[in-house]
């Protein structure tokens, strides 16, 4: 009995320090890579700020005093 304990307190602990390198090599991997880096194209997308969109979405959302859903 004392012995399979032993054996699976081993086992955890080995499984558990592969799992860490593993997780430590993925990291490594993906700092290096381009895949984080932000994209060069952004000409589809409207600035932040947008007067126009800002007084369209001010009128639409909100409902006068005396209107009701």
């Amino acid at each position: 009995m004392v012995l399979s304990a032993s054996a699976v307190s081993l086992v955890s602990v080995t499984m558990t320090v592969l799992m860490v390198a593993a997780m430590l090599y993925l990291v490594w991997g993906a700092l290096g890579s381009d895949i984080h880096s932000p994209s060069p194209d952004d000409g589809d997308r409207p600035e932040l700020g947008d007067a126009e969109e800002a007084e369209t979405d001010d009128a639409s959302g909100e409902l006068t005093e005396g209107s009701s859903a």
